[in-house]
């Protein structure tokens, strides 16, 4: 019986949703209105998520909200530091193996 799907053709396959997923859940009024950018940046990084200021900037921008990407950046980049270090604390401890 022939395979449908090799092993790269199963990777693709299988992180394709993953792409959709921000199309798939659009931003909404009030996520482009934050009480603090920066802070809306430093909770992204501190989740060890990828910076999202591209993708705020365009869905923000169908109501009219421009997002300061300098301070959701600065809060990024502290958060993601924060997360850096407990990640590499957690390491240390031998959690991850």
């Amino acid at each position: 019986m022939p395979r449908l799907f090799t092993g790269g053709m199963l990777r693709v396959l299988l992180f394709l949703p993953l792409l959709a997923g921000c199309a798939l859940f659009p931003v909404s009024q009030s996520e482009c209105m934050p009480a603090s950018w920066r802070q809306r940046g430093y909770d992204d990084g501190y989740f060890g998520n990828l910076p999202q200021d591209m993708r705020l900037a365009q869905e923000c921008a169908r109501f009219g909200i421009r997002v300061p990407a300098d301070e959701y950046l600065a809060g990024w980049r502290d958060g993601y530091d924060e997360w850096d270090r407990l990640m590499g604390s957690f390491k240390k401890m031998g959690g991850a193996r």
